[in-house]
Order: structure tokens, then sequence, then C-alpha cells
């Protein structure tokens, strides 16, 4: 299986999915776990984790992680890709924060894709607990030329 860094076009410290648990393009879904580290760019000492608004950044992340899949599925020698986050539809976030050295999964289930646009439903549990901490549904988007987009709207 590839590693977040390989599927993603970020950089460290800015990769935040730790891993990728499983994959299913037939069935299209994704599975990635995080882990929450005092090292994380987004850790905060003083709340002793994460903001919980970072959910819809693991979220899109993992999403990410199951295009650029879905993209060497289609051909082994695609780079990752660059996508927008569209926006969000029924965020719900039922934690304050997550915790120092606690584990996350976050399942993504593809409602709908094509060459450009995507949405998935997005569902974060603590992997301890098996608590429902985030949900939302993420709508994405990848244009064919990202200098030329940027162009456009700049």
């Amino acid at each position: 299986m590839k590693t977040p860094a390989e599927l993603l076009p970020h950089k460290d410290p800015m990769i935040f999915i730790s891993d990728i648990r499983s994959f299913d393009l037939k069935n299209g879904f994704l599975i990635a776990h995080v882990k929450i580290k005092q090292s994380d760019i987004l850790f905060q000492s003083n709340i002793g984790g994460v903001p919980s608004y970072a959910a819809l950044e693991y979220m899109a992340q993992s999403v990410g992680c199951f295009v650029g899949l879905y993209d060497l599925e289609k051909n082994p020698n695609n780079k990752p890709a660059v996508g927008f986050v569209l926006g969000s539809r029924r965020l719900q976030i039922n934690v304050p924060v997550f915790k120092l050295d606690e584990d996350y999964l976050v399942k993504v289930n593809m409602l709908f894709c094509d060459e450009t646009i995507a949405s998935f439903e997005c569902l974060m549990y603590n992997e301890n607990t098996d608590e429902q901490v985030a949900s939302a549904i993420v709508n994405v988007y990848r244009p064919e030329s990202v200098s030329a987009f940027i162009k456009e709207y700049t």
C-alpha cells in the first residue's frame, strides 16, 4: 500500500494522515489512520491535542489519498494531483479536541466521482473507543490545469 506522502501533493509537516489502513476501489472506500503526536504542526500543548476543526483537513487528506490510489489504478505512472475542497455539507464535530497519543480512523465513501468533481461521505472515529467524533459530506474539485485555474481566478 502506498503511503500518504506518495499519494498527496503535500510535503512534511503538512501531511496529517499517518497511514492507509484499507482501500477498495470497487466498493469506493478508503480507511485512513491519524495518530495524534506532539510533533504535529497543529498540536496545541495548552489543550493537549489538535483542535477538532482539523477534522475537515483529515477528511480532505483522506479523500486525497483515495483519489491518488484511484488515479494509480488507472495509470501506475500518475503523480499526485492537486485538488481543492469546494466545501462540506452536514459537518458535525462531536469532540472539542483530538487528544495526544489517540488513534483516529477516517472512513471515506465515494458518493460521486468523475475526472474533475467528486463527493465523499466522511466519518471519523476514535479507534480506541469506536466513538464517532466527526462526519461530513466533502466535495472536491480537481482542475485539468492548476496553473491555468489559479491564473483565471487571481
